[in-house]
């Protein structure tokens, strides 16, 4: 993890680099920009969701956390039993990334989406509630946390949620076997450049024209920093958005390869 200080400078320099919405010349990214950045709209949704969050974090029992990614780092590792609202508080999405998430997917409209890490759910609720008529595999390393996840999506009656617990890696070829195409993935577990890139190129082979791909926390550390630069370099993205906190890349053959740095909303 990237020290304090130094990611406040990574900001900094972030900020001074942002494009204004009147500097966007792409028709697609622009659309993007209206639809889904600047979108204030109070959906909702966002209120119930966040009813769920409030609950979590007022939860003072104990679970077993078993942690697979590098932000099992932000946990002791003698601790072995953490508080609910410990982790809802670290490992779940912000409300922020929350709604951007929920904007993303209800202007979109993607079909089959993966999630990597679904800690309590809050980020796959979002999702789920963008657009109901999406499927959403959902992945977690720890059975206390998903059983908790399984109630939350069932408080919401959410069935458009698949929950699968276990390693990544293991879990992958299962969900291809289900779906040989995606239109959305969230990278949002294991934090590390190696695992970043893998589970990157596992899912490339699936991208269809209208994919979406959004990593979390791209200047997190250097490795995550160094994995952003590698993706966003592929041959294959044509599009990427750099909005500091999250990475956002498109494969539309359509498009010019550009890169662009957006205000995160």
């Amino acid at each position: 993890m990237i020290h304090k200080l130094k990611y406040l400078f990574l900001f900094l320099a972030h900020f001074l680099h942002v494009r204004s919405k009147y500097r966007i010349h792409s028709p697609f990214v622009y659309n993007f920009y209206k639809y889904v950045l600047a979108d204030r709209t109070q959906y909702p949704d966002y209120e119930e969701i966040e009813k769920v969050r409030k609950d979590l974090l007022s939860r003072a029992r104990f679970i077993k956390r078993v942690d697979l990614g590098a932000r099992s780092l932000e946990f002791p590792y003698s601790q072995r039993f953490v508080r609910v609202r410990d982790i809802a508080r670290k490992s779940s999405v912000s409300p922020p990334k929350g709604r951007f998430l929920y904007k993303l997917v209800k202007h979109y409209k993607p079909r089959s989406i993966i999630e990597f890490g679904t800690a309590f759910g809050i980020s796959t609720m979002y999702m789920a509630m963008g657009y109901r008529n999406s499927h959403i595999y959902t992945m977690e390393g720890c059975t206390d946390t998903i059983n908790i996840s399984t109630h939350n999506f069932s408080r919401l009656g959410l069935g458009n949620i698949e929950e699968l617990c276990g390693n990544f890696d293991d879990l992958l070829p299962g969900i291809f076997s289900k779906t040989d195409t995606v239109d959305l993935v969230f990278f949002d577990g294991n934090h590390r450049k190696e695992a970043t890139l893998r589970y990157f190129d596992e899912c490339l082979k699936h991208v269809q024209n209208s994919t979406i791909f959004v990593l979390d926390d791209i200047h997190w550390s250097n490795g995550m920093k160094s994995a952003w630069e590698n993706i966003r370099q592929h041959p294959s993205v044509t599009i990427s958005i750099d909005l500091f906190i999250l990475g956002v890349v498109f494969f539309r053959k359509e498009l010019s390869k550009e890169d662009f740095i957006l205000r995160f909303h």
